[in-house]
């Protein structure tokens, strides 16, 4: 494990534990409104669990916050260096997200890549809108039920809570800036 994903786990720990308090949530409340074991909870507080990304959402769907309520940012950061920045990578490393900038707390910025011959699906806050870029190659992402093609520079944009599929079909990475906005964050 990465020094710098020990740092990330304990502070998503500990931004998770302020925010239960602060919100006057128990461990066990926050298990049934998330979707995630109590135990699972405890030892993400603990700084004892380095979360899978589908685990943070479902803690911030539950908690109704965007993602980067859970992670600390310099707010006043000019520049985001890619060798900087934190990685977020699903279980069975498909899927991975830089998160970048939050704004005023209404919007994030992500850097994001899928792996070849993979897919990845989510689901955000009610209300979300997400803006997804292509940098380089071919993507498909469902949502919903509809399914759209998309190659380099092209930009969608869609409700975030819908649930959506980023499909990659090539042999290569294909890169992506995403923004997710909030109505009410």
């Amino acid at each position: 494990m990465k020094e710098e994903n020990i740092d990330l786990s304990s502070q998503v720990g500990i931004n998770l534990r302020e925010i239960r308090r602060d919100k006057n949530i128990s461990l066990e409340e926050l298990a049934n409104i998330s979707d995630v074991s109590k135990l699972t909870l405890g030892k993400i507080e603990r700084g004892e669990a380095n979360p899978t990304l589908n685990i943070l959402w479902k803690i911030c769907r539950g908690l109704n916050i965007p993602l980067t309520h859970l992670l600390t940012f310099d707010e006043n950061i000019e520049v985001y260096r890619f060798k900087d920045s934190h990685q977020l990578i699903e279980q069975n490393n498909n899927w991975i997200v830089n998160p970048l900038f939050k704004t005023h707390g209404t919007t994030e910025w992500y850097r994001a890549c899928i792996e070849p011959n993979s897919r990845y699906s989510e689901f955000h806050l009610t209300g979300s809108e997400e803006t997804v870029i292509v940098l380089n190659g071919q993507l498909e992402i469902q949502v919903g039920e509809k399914t759209h093609q998309l190659t380099q520079w092209d930009v969608f944009k869609f409700k975030g809570e819908e649930l959506h599929t980023y499909i990659n079909y090539s042999p290569e990475s294909v890169y992506l800036m995403l923004s997710l906005t909030y109505k009410n964050p």
